[in-house]
């Protein structure tokens, strides 16, 4: 029994869903006089499609002249909680389900299709092992301080797992062309090879199992069906992939987002391509993580921009050209836009480009920032006690257009040191800094190296100096490889 957490209406990967007759009848005992839901996952989601009427002896019938595609769908139940069972759309679209709230699959019977038959054996299986596996868990815990029997009790989960693996591909080999063993094929496991090793017997590859692991991941994925879209398994198997599978660089995460997004476009399914070139999409736009936004930028431009995303209307096209163009400046790696003619208190100006230093810390802030007032002295204190010494400059830009505002604060919070340069775009805004670097809120900290290349953005006073660090210790590898 399942309980469903929230209902989602349509969305646009559900428009086009419909194109032929549909007719479920349903019977459950236990419930009756309420209302049912049918609807479907959709990744994470899920999505309500038809609503019903349970009479009083628990029968209903979800039915419409439109096509359900193929994936995994749900009987809600919003009497019960909003507790939900599954079954399948896939070899028909018209047939009968009848269970009981004691046991929603042990008691279910199915007439008029043979891969919700198919389905259901499979539920049992699985929750029987479920409940070893939980005795297990349990067994496992109570033997910790017991090695020998710890031991026999680990060597029991290997053969659980074991039974679990030979029945999914069972299960596959006895209905090799189904839809539902494409969903069991999309939750099969790879299986890693030993390591190679040399004639000592010592493992000559250290990478080996991860590189071949991640090199077939998406395997037995079949980037034809779309159906797989509606199951929770094919955005939660490319966020792990992305999530713990690939190195976080840019240089790495290029190439994998670009090579899913190529497989699924090759593979010529519409909603597939959609689906994963939108989700990688927002999944690099959205993160935390600095430098991502140059993967987001990639995929815009390759996908998006090229015109191959013609799902994509123009005002979206539009703000996703504008939201590019701003983020583009601002890439790891690129060469920071050079701020001219910065006037100081002094009333002297300085170019952000002339600044000689091996590393210069850019900040934009604003005196009314609550995080400002504690940020910029907090880097002040950063610069005099240990950035200053690894030939740290920092090139502090005042964003608004009140002098004598900006005075006050330099003074009150004690700004003034050497290899510290106070400057503003004002009296006469030229520079367009906002435009070049992105700045819609403060404080924001770039750290650039002394070739005035971005290597990193919007970090933390207390991240600086250990990026620096890093980048110092990265230069040095790359060196001794040659």
């Amino acid at each position: 029994m399942k309980q469903l957490l929230f209902i989602i209406l349509i969305s646009i990967f559900t428009i086009g869903v419909f194109a032929q007759e549909y007719e479920i009848k349903v019977k459950i005992n236990g419930i009756s006089d309420t209302v049912l839901y049918l609807g479907h996952h959709f990744g994470e989601k899920k999505y309500v499609v038809d609503t019903t009427v349970i009479d009083t002896k628990g029968n209903a019938v979800f039915k419409g002249d439109k096509k359900l595609n193929k994936g995994i769908y749900l009987i809600v139940m919003p009497s019960k909680g909003m507790n939900y069972f599954e079954f399948l759309i896939a070899d028909k679209k018209s047939f009968s389900i009848e269970t009981d709230t004691a046991g929603y699959v042990e008691h279910m019977k199915i007439k008029g299709s043979k891969e919700n038959l198919v389905f259901n054996e499979y539920q049992k299986k699985m929750a029987s092992i479920q409940e070893r596996r939980t005795e297990l868990n349990k067994e496992y815990e109570e033997t910790k301080d017991n090695k020998p029997e710890n031991k026999k009790v680990i060597d029991k989960m290997q053969t659980l797992n074991k039974e679990r693996v030979e029945y999914m591909d069972k299960l596959v080999k006895q209905n090799p062309n189904s839809f539902f063993s494409k969903v069991l094929l999309a939750m099969k496991d790879v299986e890693i090879p030993d390591p190679p090793r040399n004639e000592a017997g010592i493992i000559t590859d250290s990478s080996f199992q991860y590189n071949y692991f991640k090199t077939h991941y998406f395997d037995y994925i079949d980037f034809a069906e779309s159906g797989l879209l509606r199951t929770p398994i094919f955005e939660g198997k490319i966020n792990y992939y992305f999530d713990k599978m690939v190195v976080p660089l840019v240089d790495s995460l290029l190439p994998e987002a670009n090579n899913i997004i190529q497989q699924v476009y090759d593979a010529g399914d519409s909603l597939m391509f959609q689906f994963t070139a939108s989700h990688l999409l927002h999944y690099f736009e959205s993160s935390k993580i600095m430098g991502y936004d140059a993967v987001f930028v990639d995929i815009a431009e390759k996908w998006y921009l090229s015109g191959l995303a013609t799902w994509a209307d123009s005002t979206f096209l539009s703000k996703l050209t504008e939201r590019v163009e701003k983020i583009t400046p601002t890439k790891l790696g690129a060469v920071a836009y050079n701020l001219e003619r910065m006037q100081g208190l002094d009333d002297k100006y300085y170019n952000l480009h002339d600044i000689n230093a091996d590393y210069i810390t850019l900040v934009f802030y604003e005196p009314h920032c609550g995080h400002c007032k504690t940020e910029v002295p907090k880097l002040m204190q950063y610069h005099r006690d240990s950035l200053k010494a690894l030939n740290v400059k920092v090139f502090a830009v005042y964003t608004q257009y009140d002098k004598d505002e900006w005075k006050e604060f330099i003074e009150t919070k004690n700004l003034t040191e050497d290899g510290w340069y106070n400057v503003w775009d004002g009296p006469y805004p030229h520079s367009k800094f906002r435009d070049f670097y992105d700045i819609y809120s403060t404080p924001v900290i770039y750290v650039l190296d002394k070739d005035k290349k971005i290597i990193g953005k919007r970090i933390g006073v207390d991240n600086i100096k250990s990026l620096i660090e890093f980048t110092k210790e990265k230069i040095k590898r790359e060196q001794n490889k040659k």
